[in-house]
């Protein structure tokens, strides 16, 4: 393992679908140390693609379920996140103790203003892929910063808490799913949920 030490500067750019899913499904998609300690709250899920980072560029997803009480603050985690390489699992684990899994990411262009985007895992032993989703980005931009929705963090990962802030700014448009296919079995069913809002960054 090639160590890269936080913080990371990452470019790049990605896709912010922003739910509120509530907390019965906060609580199904729970680590085991959140379990039963989910309150009302923002969740999301984050499609990216890194085309530079510290250790090199990546494609990611993940899933952040909502939001929990942890102690006397609140926080949200990541409960399940798969990226396209191996430096970013073994150091997303080592830093943050983020639990990454690998598979494989196609960003694919089927227009200027649409995407598909799909990943899959050999590990899967499913066919279809673990998610693919064509989104269609809008043409008017604007100024996008964490200062404006902050997740903070809570990890745990063998026996150690990990909290982090993770901050970035950028020119956002907004966006809109056009069609989503999920492996269930491999990743949480967002299919009776409609994102409140869709942001290309």
């Amino acid at each position: 393992m090639t160590n890269y030490p936080a913080p990371w500067k990452l470019q790049g750019y990605g896709y912010i679908l922003v739910y509120r899913f509530g907390t019965d499904f906060a609580d199904q998609h729970a680590p085991e140390f959140l379990a039963n300690k989910a309150i009302p709250g923002f969740g999301s899920v984050m499609l990216v693609n890194y085309q530079t980072s510290n250790c090199g560029p990546y494609g990611e997803l993940l899933v952040i379920p909502g939001k929990y009480r942890y102690g006397q603050k609140n926080k949200h985690t990541i409960s399940k996140i798969y990226v396209s390489s191996q430096d970013s699992v073994d150091n997303g684990r080592t830093n943050w103790g983020i639990p990454k899994e690998l598979a494989q990411f196609r960003f694919e262009t089927l227009s200027d203003k649409i995407e598909k985007v799909t990943v899959t895992s050999e590990s899967n032993d499913e066919s279809s892929p673990i998610f693919e989703a064509s989104l269609k980005t809008s043409s008017v931009p604007f100024p996008v910063s964490t200062r404006l929705l902050p997740f903070p963090l809570i990890q745990h990962l063998n026996g150690k808490a990990f909290q982090t802030t993770f901050s970035g700014k950028g020119t956002g448009r907004f966006a809109t799913m056009t069609d989503l296919s999920i492996n269930e079995n491999a990743f949480p069913d967002l299919s009776c949920f409609k994102p409140l809002v869709i942001i290309k960054v």
